[in-house]
């Protein structure tokens, strides 16, 4: 009943508040009432009861038409006549293609990361001798590592481009959209739904988050930093790695819904962009350290601690955008 009461309001909000138009809304919510009750007594659900009221309404046009108004200018803050009405089976398809999204651009991330994570275990293994032949050598080492590295970050963006192409045909959302009144309800059931899935994925990301830092405290606490130090630094990147898959995974689904319902996140991603894009200097930034450590120092079975010190510092600058953003 919410459902219908809202979809009449949004039907009526440009209409003018005179007596005669008052009156035809009073009359038409009666009416979808009692076929709403009907629908009900026949066994439809809630939601099928609400979708056959709501189409066999008819068109504004030919309300206007039997009133004999036009609607009123729109005021700031209300939707526009001419928003793009987002169909059921749009809806829908837009929900599953970001979930789609969320998988590939998780794997792209995790591609990325463990690029890095690649780059400092061949170059560990050859430091401590492990290898044999071009693998040993001083020159080919760091060489090997840094094609494994630009290898999986070239096939991560190729993934990039191709979940952004698929999501292209949706560029719609960006502008003025609306909903009907019983897709609005079902798309808020279907988020409702989703929530405790989402819960469950921000309790694993956070508990992989604290976890990743003590794989390379407690070594250190334990043994002191020992020629295991660097792999323990893999092992971190890789819980990093598979945190921000599910993360990205989760997040791209309740962003689905908040893009849909117009809210949530989905208001506050300014933020979350600028977050994303102080992530994005610190990582080419600490990569780059990195080499140059390696290639003009040969500091390779050294130079690892940048990793920690830039998952640390993307973490802080996540938290810190989190609570300016909540004052």
């Amino acid at each position: 009943m919410d459902a219908i009461k809202s979809y009449l309001d949004n039907v009526f909000a440009n209409l003018p508040k005179t007596d005669a138009v008052l009156k035809a809304k009073a009359e038409m919510m009666a009416n979808m009432e009692e076929k709403y009750l009907h629908f009900k007594k026949d066994g439809l659900s809630e939601h099928e009861a609400v979708g056959r009221v709501i189409a066999e309404f008819g068109s504004i046009d030919e309300l206007l038409a039997e009133l004999n108004v036009a609607p009123a200018s729109s005021t700031p803050g209300t939707a526009s006549s001419k928003a793009r009405q987002v169909s059921r089976e749009e809806a829908v398809e837009y929900v599953n293609q970001k979930r789609q999204s969320g998988i590939l651009i998780g794997l792209g991330v995790f591609m990325c990361i463990a690029g890095v994570a690649a780059l400092i275990l061949i170059n560990q293994i050859g430091f401590m001798g492990h290898g044999h032949g071009q693998f040993a050598h001083a020159q080919a080492r760091p060489v090997l590592g840094v094609v494994v590295l630009l290898l999986m970050v070239a096939a991560a963006v190729g993934i990039f481009i191709y979940a952004g192409m698929r999501l292209s045909k949706f560029e719609f959302l960006e502008g003025d959209f609306t909903l009907p009144a019983h897709l609005q309800k079902e798309i808020e059931d279907k988020k409702d739904a989703f929530t405790p899935s989402f819960t469950v994925a921000i309790i694993i990301g956070v508990s992989l988050c604290i976890l990743a830092p003590l794989l390379i405290l407690l070594p250190f606490l334990l043994t002191g930093p020992g020629v295991l130090a660097p792999y323990w630094v893999v092992a971190m990147l890789l819980t990093v790695a598979t945190a921000v898959f599910v993360f990205v995974y989760a997040g791209s689904i309740k962003e689905a819904y908040d893009k849909l319902l117009k809210t949530g996140d989905y208001s506050r991603q300014p933020d979350q962009k600028f977050t994303n894009a102080v992530s994005s200097v610190i990582w080419p930034l600490a990569i780059m350290s990195y080499l140059l450590l390696g290639f003009l120092g040969d500091y390779w079975g050294k130079a690892w601690i940048i990793f920690p010190v830039a998952v640390f510092l993307s973490i802080a600058i996540s938290a810190i955008a989190k609570f300016v953003r909540k004052e």
